[in-house]
């Protein structure tokens, strides 16, 4: 019993000094609270290792290493922060596409059935055509709970945060459910498809933006990267310096 509580005060510990957002993003991608706690530990452990070692040059060299010690400490913990926010708008924007595609693929088969099958067969045929296997399983469990909650608008916004959690997503699996509820209006299918198709240009022109940052900011990176050994060496004349006037 006291293991046990040891074990979940470390977790709080871990887990206070987590940035706000940190553990969301991760369950949101998939991560188990138990993987997380396990990469955040991992993540103190190795900024205190680094800390150790400043420290260790510092009592052998001099006193200024503490403070690069301190700040040495800081941004190796942040910048593992920063990869996972990386990571996660990656992984939020592939969402994104995919559920555009999702909605391509879906208008055809409900402008074909005129209303005249129901969106449980609709959703059934097209799982078979989602690559994804991620996507496949969000459906399957939608198409549960419709079959569970046949009058109940949540399993659909559900599916819209799941797949993308923009606002177009919960419109369009909105607009959705309430055409198989009572429209039936083919000219509700044909603005979605509009909506669709303007939310994956878009899309694209995401991508490009970001490519072209990328390669607009890669000498500036170049720049960065020469400043920071220039920095060090003149730190290290300082510091040459500093130890003969002492002397």
């Amino acid at each position: 019993m006291r293991i046990i509580k040891q074990t979940t005060k470390r977790k709080k510990f871990y887990r206070a000094l987590a940035e706000k957002d940190l553990y969301p993003m991760l369950l949101e991608m998939g991560n188990s609270k138990r993987n997380i706690d396990a990469f955040q530990k991992k993540r103190l452990l190795q900024s205190l290792f680094l800390m150790a070692i400043f420290l260790f040059f510092s009592t052998l060299l001099t006193q200024w290493l503490y403070l690069v010690m301190i700040v040495g400490a800081f941004l190796f913990y942040k910048i593992q922060y920063k990869n996972i926010r990386s990571k996660y708008t990656t992984w939020r924007f592939q969402r994104h596409l995919q559920f555009s595609q999702f909605t391509r693929l879906l208008i055809p088969y409900l402008k074909q059935s005129k209303g005249q099958v129901s969106l449980y067969s609709i959703f059934s045929k097209l799982m078979q055509r989602l690559d994804d296997e991620q996507d496949r399983s969000s459906l399957y469990r939608l198409m549960s709970e419709m079959s569970s909650r046949p009058n109940d608008i949540q399993p659909f916004i559900d599916y819209a945060n799941r797949s993308s959690g923009t606002d177009m997503s919960v419109l369009f699996m909105s607009t959705i459910f309430d055409f198989q509820q009572s429209t039936f209006d083919t000219s509700v299918i044909d603005e979605l498809g509009r909506i669709s198709s303007e939310e994956l240009i878009s899309g694209i022109d995401e991508i490009i933006t970001f490519k072209l940052k990328r390669f607009i900011f890669f000498p500036t990176k170049i720049v960065m990267s020469s400043f920071v050994i220039v920095l060090g060496f003149a730190i290290a004349m300082l510091i040459a310096n500093l130890s003969t006037i002492n002397l």
